[in-house]
């Protein structure tokens, strides 16, 4: 019996839910997405929403590999969750500008989701040459929250070094 069932059926949810409301092209950004004096309904609800059926689903796609291939518990889930609606877009609109546009989107779950696995990979310093590669094209694409995805990544990687076991050597 699948142990992860309760977080892969999670994950299928969330990924339908995402991709049946991408159909819809009636949701005003400014009301679902998050951005700089937002509201809390945006906040709560921007994960959820896309700006078009390519960028739900391959966000879908991006959740779901990641809680079928990684041990990626439903309190893991949560926690990125958490992280991604509690970025702070008007302290980082104070310093860089760049929040006043309205953001959509799983990425902010899934950028977290990345930067917790980073001591569960196999080839450590392969995979983070490829986030870093990830990181910076997202700040060369337009309609791209790049800020979004490294604060994300960022916290996720702290979760996963304060959650990371140490290990004693034996002096024998």
């Amino acid at each position: 019996m699948d142990t992860r069932k309760m977080e892969k059926i999670t994950a299928l949810i969330i990924s339908t839910i995402v991709v049946g409301l991408s159909f819809f092209k009636v949701w005003d950004l400014q009301t679902v997405g998050i951005y700089a004096g937002s509201d809390i309904a945006g906040r709560v609800f921007y994960p959820f929403f896309h700006a078009n059926i390519l960028h739900a689903s391959l966000n879908s796609w991006c959740l779901l590999s990641m809680v079928f291939i990684y041990d990626i518990g439903i309190w893991r889930l949560v926690l990125a969750y958490i992280i991604a609606v509690t970025i702070p877009v008007d302290t980082i609109e104070c310093f860089i500008g760049e929040m006043t546009s309205p953001t959509v989107g799983l990425s902010g779950i899934v950028y977290v989701l990345l930067g917790s696995i980073s001591f569960e990979v196999l080839r450590k310093q392969y995979y983070q040459l490829w986030m870093i590669f990830y990181l910076t094209a997202g700040f060369l694409f337009p309609h791209t929250n790049a800020i979004l995805h490294l604060w994300c990544y960022m916290l996720g990687f702290l979760v996963a070094l304060l959650n990371k076991p140490i290990i004693k050597k034996s002096h024998d």
